[in-house]
């Protein structure tokens, strides 16, 4: 094992810079860190950020970053686009996740995969960067023992790890329940959306055929009392939390689903598609979800969420904090989704029908 670059940012060009311009902080290559146990990398942007830390210095493994380049077809890329401080060679990162480790005399216990986020488009300056790293973003870890790291002068290329390619890693499969919201009061449209007509077929109908085709482990309809979904033979779920909008929606699929990760999908959304559904599972990581963004704005009902985020979802209600973006937002900030940009040509699968205006014409 060998470590090939050492780096620094002296401050946050992305960290807390949701819908702001990224910062200018210049990234510090170093031929030594001086790490300090419980507090991080001196110098550094997250040097005594917050007592326990799980970031008090990140890692990052050459091997990932050589093929991003070739597949990316990115030739002058340079490591200090990752904004990770430590890029090392012959190491298995995500092996180490939950375990202790020494690296120059130095111990650090690894906490989680530094899951890339959707500023990593920016900056590699390509598209696919941030869907690439699913999986392989590197490594979170705190500092256990205070020391110095040193950059290898003259690294050797070790044998003892070989880094599984991306297509291996791109085929796994992720085990997913499904809930349709449909228990809303639909009091602009003047009538229950879920059966507004749409090729034939009432809407509630169209999206569990969306859903269906991703073949989920089960489906839950988030429905209202007054209507009958047994022609659909899935359980229905009815809300703990009355009167309370969608979120008590999202809550009771998180907490009656079987698996670790739930699709939510708003009844009223003709224009979603699977392949977009298909894309966002994609997007998914182990234990965490992905909440899209069209039109610089988050789209919170057509997501992916970990079942750990149902305790969040029932505080938020208990406070009678009922926005679902709200919801979407603390998720993201504790780490369990990621937000996705979708391009300009599939913003249209977020529309929604709200009102009588909203629906086409006949013939239309």
């Amino acid at each position: 094992m060998c470590i090939r670059h050492l780096f620094i940012s002296p401050g946050h060009n992305y960290f807390g810079h949701h819908d702001q311009p990224p910062g200018q902080h210049p990234v510090l290559e170093r031929d030594e860190l001086e790490c300090v146990a419980g507090r991080g990398i001196c110098g550094d942007r997250f040097f005594g950020y917050k007592e326990d830390y799980k970031g008090q210095i990140t890692f990052f493994a050459w091997e990932v970053f050589e093929q991003l380049r070739r597949e990316l077809g990115l030739p002058d890329a340079h490591p200090s686009a990752t904004r990770r401080n430590v890029i090392t060679e012959g190491l298995d990162l995500n092996a180490l996740v939950g375990r202790e480790f020494e690296i120059q005399g130095i111990r650090f216990v690894g906490v989680e995969e530094c899951r890339p986020c959707f500023w990593m488009n920016n900056a590699f300056r390509h598209e696919q960067a941030e869907s690439w790293l699913k999986g392989h973003g590197g490594l979170r870890a705190r500092i256990l023992t205070s020391g110095s790291l040193h950059r290898d002068p003259q690294p050797a290329r070790p044998d003892s790890y070989q880094w599984q390619p991306t297509p291996q890693r791109r085929q796994r499969r992720m085990n997913f329940s499904a809930v349709i919201l449909a228990g809303g009061k639909s009091s602009r449209m003047g009538r229950d959306k879920a059966w507004l007509p749409l090729d034939g077929q009432p809407l509630i109908a169209r999206q569990i055929e969306l859903v269906r085709k991703l073949a989920p482990k089960e489906i839950f309809i988030s429905g209202r009392a007054d209507a009958d979904y047994t022609m659909f033979g899935y359980r229905v779920l009815m809300d703990r939390y009355p009167e309370t909008g969608p979120l008590a929606g999202i809550a009771a699929g998180l907490e009656a689903a079987s698996t670790p990760l739930v699709l939510v999908l708003a009844v009223d959304m003709p224009a979603m598609t699977t392949a977009m559904l298909r894309g966002l599972l994609k997007q998914c990581a182990s234990g965490a979800g992905v909440v899209p963004r069209a039109e610089h704005r988050l789209e919170p009902l057509a997501a992916f969420y970990p079942k750990a985020a149902a305790p969040l979802a029932v505080d938020l209600l208990k406070r009678q904090l009922r926005a679902v973006r709200t919801f979407a937002e603390q998720c993201k900030h504790a780490g369990l989704v990621a937000v996705h940009d979708v391009a300009e040509a599939d913003w249209k699968c977020f529309a929604n029908w709200n009102s009588p205006d909203d629906l086409p014409l006949p013939g239309q």
